[in-house]
């Protein structure tokens, strides 16, 4: 099992460009961090493995909520920052989560998008359910398909007609929509050792920008996301259209300097099978 291409890339700039957008982030993903955070239900005392911590947000929380917690991640650049607003309270590893081992074994596993990016999914579950206490539970949140998260698709559709046409890809392959298919989900879980498995549906307001308006939704969203993955890889001579085009498909959207658009997440529960 190998996750080096996401690992190379979370190194990269998309890691450096997480840690630098950090505040930004952690407010756009704040409707799910507070699907998640409800769900996990975290006691004072408690072990708690944050998968994919990222710059920290969730480790915090749970931190605040009084849980010893450890967090592992595979970017640098974001666990530097991580480790700084942490301040020594939590245990952040640079560590690959399908083959990370603890010593001991936890309470609970969580992780806020951060379990999509496996080269063999139902593998690295089996290694994460042998962190698990077997009265423990994992809880996790991860993106249904783009078609119902509009946050995607409107920047998206809006550059489409200007982009050379890409080739199909593997719509499983790691990747932030990598779990859309909920069934495929739940079965890789089966595989892994799971039971009680609940997959749940919510909507969430993902906000692109809290107050900079239609200018400042354009600037994130050329630099995060799927749309700043395309951006990255035209020439200098189209840029400009494209971003002339996402801020008009972005603008109905603004609304008193916020630009907000649904999205849909699939909250997972899980216990480790006996």
């Amino acid at each position: 099992m190998s996750n080096e291409e996401q690992i190379e890339y979370w190194n990269d700039n998309a890691g450096e460009k997480w840690a630098e957008h950090q505040a930004a982030l952690d407010a756009m993903l704040a409707p799910a961090t507070s699907v998640l955070i409800e769900a996990a239900a975290i006691q004072p005392g408690e072990r708690v493995l944050d998968i994919g911590c990222g710059t920290g947000e969730t480790s915090l929380i749970a931190v605040e909520a009084g849980a010893q917690v450890t967090g592992v991640d595979v970017s640098e650049p974001m666990l530097e920052l991580a480790r700084s607003r942490a301040d020594g309270r939590a245990q952040l590893l640079l560590a690959d989560a399908s083959e990370y081992q603890s010593d001991t074994v936890f309470d609970l596993i969580m992780s806020r998008f951060g379990v999509m990016f496996f080269e063999d999914p139902a593998a690295a579950f089996a290694n994460i359910r042998k962190n698990l206490k077997p009265d423990g539970r994992m809880v996790f949140a991860c993106w249904q398909s783009p078609k119902v998260n509009d946050w995607v698709m409107v920047p998206m559709k809006a550059i489409k007609p200007l982009m050379p046409e890409a080739p199909e890809t593997d719509p499983y392959a790691p990747g932030p929509f990598a779990f859309a298919d909920s069934e495929r989900l739940d079965g890789i879980l089966q595989t892994a050792g799971f039971e009680n498995i609940e997959i749940t549906a919510h909507v969430v307001d993902v906000c692109l920008t809290q107050s900079g308006g239609v200018d400042g939704a354009v600037d994130f969203s050329s630099q995060i996301g799927p749309a700043s993955r395309a951006l990255g890889e035209v020439d200098e001579t189209l840029r400009p259209k494209l971003l002339a085009a996402l801020k008009e498909g972005l603008a109905p959207h603004d609304k008193d300097g916020r630009v907000t658009l649904p999205g849909g997440i699939w909250l997972v529960k899980a216990s480790a099978a006996n």
